[in-house]
């Protein structure tokens, strides 16, 4: 009989789970998807009911894939997406309603506001938190004030928690992902003051009680038993949101590790163990507790390679022809197109600010959208997805350039991590060296570590990680393409800058469109032009 541990990650849009024996072998996954619903541009929900189903089947598909009797199994945790709201009746733990994702922007009036007033600056040095317009303390703001009545009687859980509370029936949270709504961030648990600077104290009855990540949260209930395969009996580790999961899970376990996750979101961590001095930059990103001694100073963009996908979805219909035409796989001839083109796109910068939230890291505005710059007559497509490539790297410097620390070495991590070829432009981006290490679950891994250490399979995460955590790759910088990128990140980031207020008109233009639109269908046919609609254009936000 062996010792083997079942990590689960419950990412945005794929729920995953793999089987690892104690030295980080990944035996097997298991993967099954979940739709996202927009049901106006600016709102991200999921159907929680279709979660727990899609990831109990990946645990099914885990363990009958592994060769692993499931009752060799010894621990269970599970990661995945932070924010948003997952509101569940407190009696009977019933979804009331969709999950509304971290993606989502019904809060962007409230955080536009918090940061003009000064509200996020006043509890800033409580909890190192710079919320944004999907973060669960402001969407919980937005429900208190427009939906009071759907918070009676309710818990708010995270993803995660909604995954182990299927498995366990135990309604809780841990420190990470509640970091990111706002608590005291030292002492590790809410904060009453915090939640009345937030306008939350009102309904902190749904705020859940907070255990620690390597915490028996529960155990596996028949009725999970006969879903998922799983024993009966099986201890589940309370585990991590996904951001800090999936840095233990490539080895950030020390102070001045670094890892980026080109993954649905582009996230960047370093690692302290010291958060005395405050957090920098000032009203952004997120301070999340890690080991119990460390911290993970954290930015995250809204959206990664979901810019690659939605590229290709709408305009990749060329480049799959001609892949076809000389017998290639897609991402063979991409990348082949992206070598050919010149390092900096021939003068196309691209902003990836996709999400209907808007942008989160490295500063906060939920008007921001996506956007090509630089185009001209003679650009062709081969500029613009280099373009994207780069800028995506330009998001990920953006972050980690912010972060008062020296990193020489960043960790890459996600879907994005398997291009050779973008791991170089990261490398030269960056200017720094990127490693990458082996395996693709870092998330499902990371809270396989952290069952381990619950457990007693590991004394500590750094044992853990050294164990279980070995690199495959790695990318040196080329200096003089460094120094073309430095140019290309300046003008990048000036553009940012720049745009911050013209987003705020074209987002008050949007509603106002939309508005039209929505009058006239009503009508069946035309009617006069509404008043304009949402915020007036404000000044830009200080990043």
């Amino acid at each position: 009989m062996g010792e083997y541990i079942l990590g689960i990650d419950a990412g945005t849009s794929v729920l995953k789970a793999a089987v690892f024996d104690r030295e980080g072998n990944e035996l097997s996954r298991g993967a099954h998807s979940v739709g996202i619903d927009s049901p106006e541009p600016h709102l991200a929900e999921e159907d929680m009911d279709q979660v727990w189903e899609a990831a109990a089947d990946a645990i099914r598909d885990a363990i009958a894939g592994s060769g692993v009797g499931a009752s060799e199994i010894v621990a269970v945790a599970v990661t995945g997406q932070g924010d948003g709201v997952w509101l569940v009746d407190s009696e009977t733990g019933r979804p009331k309603g969709p999950a509304i994702l971290w993606t989502d922007g019904r809060a962007g009036g409230i955080i536009d506001d918090w940061y003009a007033n000064g509200t996020v600056t006043s509890q800033f040095a409580i909890t190192g938190t710079g919320p944004y317009a999907g973060t669960t303390s402001a969407v919980l703001r937005w429900r208190a004030d427009n939906e009071p009545e759907v918070l009676e009687g309710a818990t708010t859980l995270w993803c995660k928690d909604w995954i182990e509370y299927n498995l366990t029936g135990d309604l809780s949270t841990d420190p990470s992902d509640a970091s990111l709504s706002g608590i005291d961030v030292a002492g590790r648990q809410w904060s009453q003051q915090v939640n009345a600077i937030w306008g939350i104290d009102r309904v902190a009855h749904v705020l859940p009680p907070i255990k620690a990540p390597t915490d028996v949260a529960g155990v596996v209930t028949e009725e999970a038993s006969a879903r998922t395969s799983l024993v009966a009996g099986t201890p589940v580790y309370k585990g991590q949101m996904d951001i800090t999961a999936s840095s233990l899970g490539v080895g950030v376990v020390r102070p001045g590790d670094c890892m980026a996750v080109i993954g649905t979101a582009g996230i960047v961590t370093v690692c302290t163990d010291d958060i005395s001095t405050g957090f920098q930059p000032q009203d952004v990103g997120w301070t999340i507790p890690h080991g119990p001694d460390t911290w993970i100073r954290a930015m995250g963009m809204n959206s990664c390679t979901p810019n690659l996908d939605w590229f290709l979805r709408e305009f990749g219909a060329a480049f799959q022809a001609d892949a076809e035409a000389a017998g290639q796989p897609l991402f063979t001839h991409l990348e082949e197109r992206i070598l050919a083109t010149p390092i900096g796109a021939r003068g196309v910068i691209f902003h990836g600010y996709l999400a209907p939230g808007g942008e989160r890291a490295p500063f906060v505005k939920p008007s921001a959208r996506g956007s090509f710059s630089g185009l001209t007559g003679t650009h062709d497509r081969s500029d613009m997805l280099r373009s994207i490539y780069e800028g995506v790297a330009y998001g990920i410097r953006d972050c980690l350039d912010s972060i008062p620390t020296e990193v020489r070495t960043v960790r890459l991590a996600g879907g994005g991590a398997n291009s050779e070829v973008w791991c170089q432009i990261f490398a030269d981006v960056l200017g720094r060296r990127i490693i990458v290490p082996a395996g693709s679950e870092f998330g499902a891994k990371g809270a396989a570590i952290v069952a381990g250490v619950g457990s007693g399979v590991y004394a500590s995460y750094a044992e853990g990680a050294d164990a279980t955590v070995d690199i495959v790759r790695e990318y040196e910088p080329d200096a003089a393409k460094t120094a073309v990128y430095d140019e290309m990140f300046l003008a990048y980031r000036a553009i940012r800058e720049a745009n911050a207020a013209v987003w705020d008109r074209v987002q008050t233009a949007t509603r106002t469109a939309a508005a039209y639109a929505a009058s006239t269908r009503a009508s069946g046919g035309t009617t006069e032009q509404p008043e304009p609609m949402g915020p007036e254009p404000t000044e830009p936000v200080a990043a």
